[in-house]
């Protein structure tokens, strides 16, 4: 959710319109609310949040047992990674 607190002026003479930003004791205040609204949101997706996702720890039990998992091809492609972390290329010329 955004909030905007700008407040929209219109000079009726000159037909033109400016954006000015609320200031001093206001400015502090709605700043204020937005933080308190966001807060408050977060707060509440956290508590809708499920502190375990059954389907997810059914799933790495299930990967824990694997004994191919995981595949060859994943593990040689990690090993090649360390193997670059620890001889640099500009190490190796």
């Amino acid at each position: 959710m955004e909030i905007s607190f700008h407040l929209r002026n219109l000079d009726a003479a000159t037909s033109t319109s400016y954006v000015t930003k609320p200031g001093g004791k206001l400015a502090k205040a709605a700043e204020d609310e937005v933080a308190f609204e966001n807060s408050r949101a977060l707060t509440v997706a956290l508590n809708n949040t499920p502190q375990v996702r059954e389907e997810v720890v059914r799933r790495a039990t299930e990967l824990v047992g694997d004994v191919n998992y995981p595949p060859p091809e994943t593990i040689r492609q990690i090993s090649h990674l360390l193997a670059i972390q620890m001889h640099p290329e500009s190490e190796l010329h």
